[in-house]
């Protein structure tokens, strides 16, 4: 009888796992290949298009102290990253902060102030076309790039930042009401003013590069800036919470899943400690820390934790495509449903019964769950980490995402047979998906996997071990500024026109650079 038992049960399903050397493989194609045409309209966000890439082979090259001898060699090399180092650094404006791309760092109207005798700006608060976003992109990008085999160097990676300036800039930025925009604009007639709209990502970003570079320098010291205001800032923040205790914009915009992990990792970048505050364990249970700026100032945090856990729903297969289209190749759209494709549960604490209710209703044992960023919207990879950071951060991520139907949702639908993640099932990989892809995989964390992701940082959108790289080297830059050897305008390294020439492949000079006076 126990033999006839054994004979029908439904056998075991199999786990499935992230295919690391297929994403490997993608991401090669997206460092050693041009990108597709695509992407030509992100021509001025490169450095966020570099800050993907980067991140993603990091999240999946193992560290030192981790490799074996079958390990591969890595697949970004320490010649590698000494360039791309060198390439992020070109991007700096003179007067502080980054442009997206090189071409930007200085606009044509900059050069009607700029003095190619001392390659300085005469006018040296000239807006440029630094932006708030690239500035970050940036300094992330640095930290990935330390040579994780020389602690010493490491500690260098941000040599040559322009930190006071940036600072400055950063400062800059701010409007009254405590919100950030995204650049410095001058509009004839007008004078100057803070361009980009009124998003909570620039707060998100600013609270970053806060806590990147600023330190603890006391006013006086060598180094020491005006600090931005943070309490109107936090105001800003708090004061955005939506009706149905979300976040947005602003109060009265929609409340959205980026915009409350925004929202939320700023108010705990406010008050996190400079320190030793990413930890070294695997278990995704743990945070940097408890920001009691986060957890005292909310003005509904219980009703902020329910509208999060209301994002994760039970998904539901689409309808098979009809007659004429080829089930092979036809990619559904959103406009295809003429069924919504989740089931959500009547409260969030009732996900978990609905899970095991529609896994008996359908006949097997797995049930996937996906996340939308917006009520009654559809699935997408990029709101597994939005909804997930923003609860990690609260603490909350293991007591209410179900990890395992989430991981089997990303990796039987979203993972690509090419490598990278798409948007949503059947769709193309893209780097903005596939990255995020791997940030909430690193996030959440899982044994079977044996350690192929890293584990991430749910306020600092990088790996655990690159965050100690940060704090390392903000205090070799601080030290450097305090004993008259830090680098205020960058140098050598930072002059496009050099750059340009190394790009050229070396050679004598062109005639017309000796009329600019290089």
């Amino acid at each position: 009888m126990e033999n006839d038992n054994k004979a029908h049960e439904e056998p075991e399903q199999e786990w499935p796992y992230l295919d690391v050397h297929r994403h490997l493989r993608y991401w090669k194609m997206c460092i050693r290949a041009p990108l597709p045409h695509v992407y030509l309209s992100n021509e001025s966000n490169r450095l966020a298009l570099a800050y993907f890439i980067v991140n993603s082979v990091t999240l999946l090259t193992p560290p030192p102290s981790k490799r074996t001898p079958e390990t591969p060699e890595p697949l970004i090399s320490r010649e590698d990253k000494r360039a791309m180092r060198k390439w992020v650094l070109h991007h700096q404006h003179p007067t502080g902060g980054f442009c997206g791309t090189s071409s930007l760092v200085f606009p044509l109207n900059s050069y009607d102030t700029y003095n190619f005798d001392t390659k300085t700006l005469d006018e040296p608060d000239h807006a440029g076309l630094a932006n708030i976003t690239s500035t970050l992109f940036a300094l992330q990008l640095l930290a990935l790039l330390a040579d994780e085999e020389d602690e010493a160097a490491g500690e260098n990676v941000f040599e040559g930042v322009n930190r006071v300036g940036t600072l400055r800039f950063l400062k800059s930025l701010q409007r009254e009401d405590g919100s950030f925009g995204e650049a410095l604009s001058d509009l004839p007639g007008h004078g100057r003013f803070i361009a980009g709209g009124y998003d909570m990502r620039y707060c998100y970003i600013a609270t970053a590069i806060r806590w990147i570079l600023r330190g603890d320098v006391k006013e006086g010291s060598p180094g020491w800036v005006e600090d931005f205001d943070t309490e109107a800032l936090a105001r800003y923040i708090l004061n955005s919470q939506t009706y149905d205790r979300g976040f947005a914009g602003n109060s009265q915009d929609e409340a959205h899943a980026g915009y409350a992990y925004c929202a939320i990792a700023a108010l705990t970048l406010l008050d996190r400690p400079l320190t030793s505050t990413s930890s070294s364990s695997s278990s995704s249970s743990s945070v940097p820390h408890k920001s009691p700026l986060l957890h005292s100032s909310i003005r509904d945090l219980p009703g902020l934790i329910h509208w999060l856990a209301s994002r994760p729903f039970v998904y539901l297969e689409p309808p098979p495509p009809s007659a004429d289209q080829d089930p092979d190749t036809y990619i559904y759209q959103e406009d295809d449903l003429d069924d919504p494709n989740f089931l959500l549960p009547p409260t969030p604490s009732d996900l978990l019964c609905l899970l095991s209710q529609t896994a008996e209703k359908k006949g097997h044992d797995k049930t996937h769950v996906a996340f939308n960023g917006r009520t009654n919207k559809v699935a997408d990879t990029c709101y597994f980490w939005w909804v997930g950071g923003a609860l990690a951060n609260l603490g909350r991520l293991d007591s209410l995402v179900d990890r395992e139907a989430a991981r089997r949702f990303l990796l039987e639908k979203m993972q690509h047979r090419i490598g990278g993640f798409g948007k949503s099932p059947g769709s193309p990989p893209d780097l903005y998906h596939s990255f995020f892809g791997l940030a909430i995989l690193g996030l959440l964390g899982d044994e079977r996997e044996g350690g192929k992701v890293r584990g991430f940082d749910a306020g600092l959108a990088v790996p655990r071990e690159t965050v100690g790289v940060i704090e390392r080297a903000r205090r070799k830059l601080i030290e450097s500024e305090k004993g008259g050897k830090g680098v205020v305008d960058g140098g050598k390294e930072l002059d496009a026109v050099e750059m340009g020439l190394e790009l050229r492949g070396g050679g004598e000079r062109p005639k017309w650079l000796g009329a600019c006076g290089y």
